[in-house]
């Protein structure tokens, strides 16, 4: 296996081969996907800065700020957060008790982040519900300074939670099968 690989055993704990297809196919797929949202925060990430430059500009040399800008800013804020926080849980770089647990035997440490990413599962299926509940809601208000409707700063919180449940399941799968999850930068 390379080093582009989704999935690859563990050095830690006894390994498991990643077996041809589906495995392969679903640890290529959130690989795929953790991916993409990187490439969409950086590229959120630019468009802020983009945006806090004109308002900058408009302010201190125009003496006249647009106010569209800091109101895009704050929507994309949201999208990169969400984003980047799913893609935490995927690469496993979310807040964690490793101290704690360094001390414990294997199979506590092995069920301990079972039990921690199943929890994660519980907190995305509700922060996408209620992020969906929130966007129905305000679909017919627009933004007061940009001509979107209000849902879309409500969107980033269901798609977003949609995807740190689905790679909680992902870390879940690999720690069952001994495999580590390759991060998404590689």
């Amino acid at each position: 296996m390379d080093a582009h690989s989704p999935a690859l055993p563990s050095s830690k704990t006894p390994t498991t081969a990643v077996a041809p297809g589906f495995l392969s196919l679903y640890f290529g797929f959130h690989a795929v996907l953790a991916r993409i949202c990187l490439k969409i925060s950086v590229l959120g990430l630019l468009v802020i800065l983009a945006a806090v430059l004109i308002q900058i500009f408009g302010r201190y040399v125009l003496n006249d700020s647009p106010a569209w800008t800091e109101i895009l800013a704050l929507v994309l804020v949201l999208y990169v957060t969400c984003l980047a926080a799913a893609v935490g849980v995927r690469d496993g770089r979310h807040i964690g008790m490793e101290s704690l647990l360094i001390y414990a035997p294997e199979s506590v440490r092995k069920w301990a982040e079972i039990v921690v990413y199943a929890g994660m599962i519980v907190f995305g299926l509700a922060m996408s519900y209620g992020g969906s509940v929130l966007s129905f809601e305000m679909m017919e208000y627009l933004n007061p300074g940009l001509p979107i409707s209000q849902a879309w700063s409500y969107v980033p919180l269901a798609v977003g939670g949609v995807l740190i449940a689905l790679f909680a399941i992902e870390r879940i799968v690999a720690r069952l099968l001994n495999l580590e999850v390759v991060p998404s930068w590689h």
